[in-house]
């Protein structure tokens, strides 16, 4: 716990001064659901669709937030020398890429709740037809994946120094493949099947149910145990890649051989 306390508190004073993360937090979330808005009415939609588009740019920010935080502190890591020191250390990566991961996913989470506020306080979204329960609980799956997400992203930058080109490129093909801002029956058939692998889909079909009426059914609960198990298999492929990390350390004296 103390380890997990100090390692927060660095985290979130490193989260909070840096202007770029605030602005992936905020201002993005803003952007993407004032487009989403613009594009509603344009379509001839008296009002726009809240589900889809104040809260789906909080989602938004959480992943952009989590993609660039997580992947960024590996690059400040290996750019100031202190990758070899945590490396080295007697405390695992594996456990201090999870306790990162972690504060920028619970900071990620204020794009969500002031998503959640505007829609309330501002555009007087009714909540008394939603299922609390089910959205707190859709909620929980949909951080969990973004947690085993980030974890896999960030040992999959310690592996190698490709992986940076990599990640540039999967921001915005996650989100119109998981259908942070509008319903994923729209896609083609095959985009939808592609869309099947990422957990964050099947947490998100579950809130906005919730949000809109009672959901606590049993295509409801299959959707969280989809969302929980790809997750965790996310997860253990992130496990594989902090042992192929040391094996390469063993042999190449190295790190970021490839």
């Amino acid at each position: 716990m103390g380890l997990f306390t100090r390692q927060i508190d660095v985290q979130l004073r490193m989260r909070t001064l840096n202007l770029y993360s605030l602005l992936l937090w905020f201002i993005q979330p803003i952007v993407f659901s004032a487009v989403g808005m613009i594009l509603s009415n344009a379509a001839g939609n008296p009002a726009p669709d809240l589900v889809y588009t104040v809260i789906g740019g909080g989602i938004m920010g959480m992943w952009s937030g989590l993609v660039f935080t997580s992947t960024y502190d590996i690059r400040s890591d290996r750019r100031e020398g202190t990758l070899e020191i945590i490396v080295g250390s007697p405390t695992s990566l594996r456990k201090i890429e999870a306790i990162r991961t972690f504060a920028n996913v619970a900071a990620g989470s204020i794009s969500l709740i002031a998503a959640f506020l505007v829609a309330v306080l501002i555009y007087k979204f009714p909540l008394s037809q939603a299922d609390l329960l089910s959205a707190v609980i859709s909620l929980l799956v949909i951080l969990f994946g973004l947690w085993c997400m980030g974890v896999f992203l960030a040992n999959l930058m310690v592996w190698s120094r490709l992986s940076t080109s990599i990640v540039e490129f999967i921001e915005m093909p996650v989100a119109l493949l998981a259908g942070f801002m509008y319903p994923i029956r729209i896609l083609p058939a095959w985009m939808q099947e592609i869309s099947s692998v990422f957990p964050i889909r099947w947490g998100l079909e579950t809130l906005r149910t919730a949000i809109q009426g009672p959901a606590l059914n049993q295509e409801t609960l299959i959707k969280w145990a989809i969302s929980i198990g790809i997750s965790l298999i996310i997860y253990l492929l992130s496990r594989l890649l902090d042992r192929k990390v040391h094996d390469l350390i063993r042999v190449s004296g190295e790190l970021s051989s490839i």
